[in-house]
């Protein structure tokens, strides 16, 4: 829907045009006209009185009357009288501005009205993932009939439903159900229905047709606009795992030591610690059944429901950080205990922030997040994971698995930690048995040279100090 413009407070003044602030970004007009500039003048100099221009409140920036401030200037007045109007929330300045400016005479021309509009519904779809706005309701506070709109900005809308419905065709297949869905996205349940019905994911395969292999469902994704993980998962739907792993160009490897160099281009996005979405497709491969659900209490950039949608999962992630807006993560923090749906899960993964790694230089846009637990005294953060495990244990159902990821601490590092002994794979192993857990399996999943960039790797060997790859994935079951 497109905003309501509520009757704002608005304040007149007497203003300097020194301090009237030009700011083109938001201004709706591209041109404005000379010859009514001409006329404007020779009005205010023999006495007319004009309308006030209007400003936005706590900027100056000006919403409304270029061509009434340009006159004034030519006529050499110094000081105008101006409205202070507030942008109605939910609204952006430049759009205020056009229904300002559509409230006159002097209307915009065609060109800017539908720059305008495509400006509109472009930012609305990116910040969203979907074309929220109304064309009728946007058209009609700028005196453009919903068809003209349409006509303007209809591949945007297109574009807008069908990533809506290729996020319900995600949901829907990780396991939620229409309710939910309709929920998250927005919608009623009745739009989910017809969106998952209409989803090209759900006929990808008749797009391959004779040509299934990854470049084929690469060139239909992007033909289609479609997520190329979500396209590959459609294609493979009704698959077993050995044949999903095989598409996915991934070598089982049946033992207790899984090594990956890189993460799959696939799963997951750019992320502070983010795993090889092999590990997990290993984890679930070897813990799970197709159609279990796995749930991811620290889901970061999507890799374990990346790997669960594409190895035909269902799936639940949950994160208090929320940087890439993905629509499969919740929002949950588990210290205030665990999601319901740990309840049903067969298999909870968990790859929390590994102790000490956050500093000043890896909080903000490329590192963790204020309040990290990674950023807790060594006592305090087993302590904290104590907790949890008895927590998740209670909340469990028998027989379901954590597959807990997790480096060890050591020593060397504890220096600057008033000489802490350090924090081993050991010690969580205990606090484990502690809550309850039966220990299965010690995976170790090292990670890989070439992660580390070989100034750093000359730095270790020339102070005599050994680089830390080693990783380790326990397996228990309760």
């Amino acid at each position: 829907m497109a905003a309501t413009v509520s009757k704002k407070r608005s304040t007149k003044v007497t203003v300097s045009i020194s301090d009237v602030v030009w700011d083109t970004s938001i201004y709706p007009r591209q041109k404005w006209n000379t010859s009514t500039i001409e006329r404007y003048k020779d009005a205010i100099e023999s006495g007319e009185e004009f309308p006030p221009i209007v400003l936005e409140e706590g900027t100056n920036r000006l919403l409304d009357g270029k061509h009434r401030l340009e006159a004034y200037k030519l006529a050499g007045v110094e000081s105008i009288p101006a409205e202070m109007h507030e942008v109605p929330e939910g609204m952006t300045a430049k759009y205020y501005a056009a229904i300002l400016s559509a409230r006159h005479g002097d209307r915009m021309s065609n060109s800017d009205l539908k720059a305008l509009a495509e400006e509109e519904f472009e930012a609305d779809y990116h910040a969203n993932g979907d074309s929220t706005l109304d064309a009728q309701e946007w058209g009609r506070s700028l005196g453009i009939s919903k068809s003209t709109v349409y006509r303007w900005v209809s591949h945007i809308i297109e574009r807008g439903k069908a990533s809506r419905a290729a996020k319900a065709w995600r949901l829907s297949q990780l396991g939620w159900d229409q309710t939910e869905i309709g929920q998250r996205l927005g919608v009623t349940q009745g739009a989910v229905s017809q969106d998952i019905k209409n989803s090209h994911l759900g006929k990808i395969n008749n797009d391959l047709g004779d040509h299934w292999n990854d470049k084929g469902v690469a060139e239909v994704a992007n033909r289609l606009g479609l997520p190329l993980c979500d396209a590959m998962a459609a294609a493979m739907v009704g698959m077993d795992d050995e044949d999903r792993l095989k598409q996915l160009g991934i070598k089982v490897q049946p033992y207790d030591v899984w090594n990956f160099p890189a993460c799959h281009d696939l799963m997951g996005d750019k992320h502070p610690g983010r795993i090889p979405g092999e590990l997990v497709a290993h984890a679930l491969y070897f813990l799970t059944k197709p159609g279990d659900l796995v749930v991811d209490p620290m889901a970061g950039s999507g890799t374990t429901l990346d790997a669960c949608l594409l190895m035909g999962r269902k799936a639940r992630g949950y994160d208090i950080d929320h940087r890439h807006k993905r629509v499969d993560v919740e929002g949950h923090d588990l210290g205030g205990g665990w999601p319901d749906k740990v309840a049903d899960a067969s298999l909870v993964f968990w790859d929390p922030p590994y102790y000490d790694k956050m500093d000043h230089g890896t909080i903000g846009e490329d590192g963790y997040i204020e309040g990290s637990i990674s950023g807790l005294a060594p006592d305090e953060y087993l302590t904290w994971f104590g907790k949890r495990f008895v927590e998740l244990h209670q909340a469990m159902q028998t027989g379901a698995r954590l597959a807990f990821l997790m480096s060890d601490w050591d020593s060397e590092n504890a220096k600057k930690h008033d000489g802490h002994p350090g924090i081993w794979i050991w010690d969580y192993a205990d606090i484990l048995r502690e809550a309850g857990f039966t220990l299965e399996r010690h995976i170790q999943a090292p990670l890989g040279t070439q992660q580390v960039h070989p100034d750093i790797v000359n730095k270790f060997r020339v102070s005599r100090r050994m680089a830390r790859l080693e990783r380790y994935l326990l397996v228990a079951r309760k």
